[in-house]
Parts: structure tokens; C-alpha cells; sequence
């Protein structure tokens, strides 16, 4: 039979992460998940964060998941779907990656009889109806344009007027939404992932559905920038009006809970988010324009720290790299032999 599929998008920190994490909690004891997942930068941190038993997860890092005829986007799907044999796919692009083609592929000749796509379901913070850059942002227009459910998340941060503004403008929409809600912490219903998607529903964004052979859709990375001892991996990507930047400390490195905190919380980037060693055990953050605490953790299954920062404009890429290396530990002295 045709495995259930649905998309889970959003734009960048909407919340899509902890709303996959929700649903995976809601899952039937018998039933296997796949989730693939695709993040803007270029180490991916999601994985680390959706790991539960019974579910598989596979990451296709650097921002354009939107670029399905890429061997990696094909290649992570297959292989789910060949070693996994999933009841049930959930499928998360960036929250820069334009949805049309994804949409265009699943439900294509290729995957026919092999997936069953359903309702895709959208994300978005009422609170960036007020944001120009946001309103005219195509890829924020055209991933609420393909939702058949539409939810307001963070709902518990709304006033009355955003939570208005929220009915208002999903009302203007055509076709009618299947589903409208505003939700807290992720919940969604999974309820939801069982209703049909509406063919109906087109982007409007003309780079939507660039020719098969077009894949430069303004995404990219200028590779990466190692330490003298290419333990320490510095990775820029550039898209969609974005910039990022992704670090692999190495393995060994850990940091200054303290000095980690306050560098990775002084500023409001628009996407802060990462899981790293200190000297005060694992830590994970996980930040949006300037909400949300660090916390402690579990390690990773790689005990490997990484960490991403996106921001709509340029950082300072050296600065941010020496602070973020003048607060790791000093090396521990290595035995004599």
C-alpha cells in the first residue's frame, strides 16, 4: 500500500521541529515513522533533536530540499522508503525551502503507488503579519498558500489583536483552508495528517517552478573554513535573502557554559540553534529572534557539538568564530607517552 505522506512547513522558527516532535509522541505503538528532514545550514542539528525510538530519521543539510531532482533529496526518500519500509512519512523542508516542487514530485508518475500525500501543514507566527519582511517574502507567501492546515503557532505569546489578525487574513484566503488553528507548544492534532491534500491549492511565486535543469534558486554555500588542525569546521550557506552559518567544533572541544551563553543569547539573530558539550554537561539551543533559554540535554548519539546561526543579514563571520573559540575550554593535556 502507499505510504502516508505529509509535509510539515513553515517559515524559518516557526516551530516546525517541536511540532514534528509532537506529533512522533502521538504515534501508534505498532507504527514505524520516517521523518526527512532538511535544515538551511549546512551540519543539520534537527536529527539530533527528533530522535525517538520507532522513528528514522534522515537529514538532507543545505537549504534546498525545494530542489527535488537533487540526488540528495532522492536519495535520502528512497532510501527510507527501501531500508525503513515506514507506515508513515513526515517530511520537513527549511524553513527557507519553497514547497511547490516537493509537492510537484511526491505527488508525480515516479511516486505514484508508492505514496499516498496528504493534507500539507503549515506553520506560521500570526505576529509576522505585521512584518514587512515577512509579507513580502515569497517563500512565506507561497508555503501559506499550499497549506490545506494552517495553524498559528506560539499561540500562547499572541495579544487579542494577533490573534485577530490571524483569523482575518486566513479568511482572505482561497481556496478555504481544511483546517485552521492556533496551537502552543506544538500540538498539533494528528488527526490532521489524515486529511486530503487539496490539488487545488498553487503557488503564486513565479520561481516556483523553475525548468527541471535550473537549480540555482539563490541557495548555496562557500564551502567551509577548517582549523589548523581541520578538527574545527566553519560553513557558510547563503539563500532566500539569508545568510548561515554552521560549526563543527570537533571532537574533544567543549566550552564555558557561561561565556556559551551569554555570546550564543547577546544577540537577536533570527535563528540560533545547536547542541554543545560544556563544562557543565550538554547544552541545546534553540532560539528565534531572540527567544528562548538554553538548556541542558542528553548527548547526541555522535557526542559531537554543532551549531547554526541564520540571520536575514550578514554576520560578522570572523568575529562570531573567534568569540566562539575564545569560549571553549583550554585543551586537555595529552598523557606522555
Amino acid at each position: 500500500m502507499p505510504i502516508p505522506t505529509n509535509l510539515i512547513t513553515g517559515f524559518l522558527g516557526v516551530g516546525k521541529t517541536t511540532a514534528i516532535r509532537h506529533l512522533l509522541a502521538t504515534r501508534p505503538a505498532d507504527e514505524r515513522w520516517a521523518v526527512l528532514v532538511n535544515e538551511f545550514g549546512q551540519v543539520g542539528v534537527d536529527d539530533m533533536l527528533l530522535d525517538a525510538e520507532g522513528v528514522a530519521v534522515r537529514q538532507v543539510p543545505g537549504g534546498c530540499l525545494c530542489c527535488v531532482s537533487s540526488q540528495a533529496f532522492t536519495v535520502g526518500l528512497n532510501r527510507i522508503i527501501r531500508e525503513q519500509r515506514p507506515d508513515r512519512i513526515l517530511i520537513e523542508p527549511s524553513g527557507l525551502g519553497h514547497p511547490a516542487r516537493i509537492i510537484d514530485s511526491l505527488s508525480g508518475p515516479f511516486y505514484d503507488g508508492v505514496l499516498d500525500l496528504r493534507a500539507t501543514i503549515t506553520l506560521m507566527d500570526a505576529r509576522h503579519l505585521a512584518s514587512p519582511r515577512h509579507r513580502s517574502h515569497d517563500t512565506w507567501t507561497d508555503q501559506i498558500r499550499l497549506a490545506d492546515v494552517l495553524v498559528a503557532a506560539k499561540a500562547d505569546l499572541y495579544g487579542d489583536d494577533e490573534r485577530a489578525a490571524f483569523h482575518d487574513f486566513a479568511l482572505t484566503l482561497v481556496p478555504p483552508k481544511a483546517r485552521l488553528a492556533l496551537v502552543t507548544a506544538g500540538a498539533l492534532d494528528p488527526d490532521w495528517l489524515a486529511l486530503p491534500r487539496d490539488p487545488a491549492r498553487r503557488a503564486h511565486c513565479v520561481g516556483a517552478h523553475p525548468p527541471p535543469d535550473d537549480h540555482d534558486h539563490g541557495h548555496g554555500a562557500s564551502g567551509y573554513t577548517p582549523a589548523p588542525d581541520a578538527s574545527w569546521q566553519l560553513m557558510d550557506t547563503l539563500g532566500e535573502g539569508y545568510w548561515g552559518l554552521s560549526w563543527l567544533p570537533g571532537p574533544g572541544i567543549r566550552f564555558r557554559r557561561t561565556a556559551l551563553e551569554t555570546l550564543l543569547t547577546g544577540m537577536p539573530w533570527d535563528r540560533v540553534k545547536g547542541v554543545l558539550p560544556t563544562d557543565d554537561g550538554w547544552l541545546r539551543i534553540n532560539r528565534v529572534a531572540g527567544e528562548g533559554n538554553p538548556e541542558r540535554c542528553d548527548p547526541p548519539p555522535s557526542a559531537r557539538g554543532r551549531l547554526e546561526i541564520i540571520h536575514h543579514e550578514p554576520p560578522d563571520r570572523e568575529a562570531l568564530d573567534r568569540l566562539l573559540r575564545d569560549a571553549c575550554l583550554p585543551a586537555s593535556p595529552q598523557p606522555e607517552p
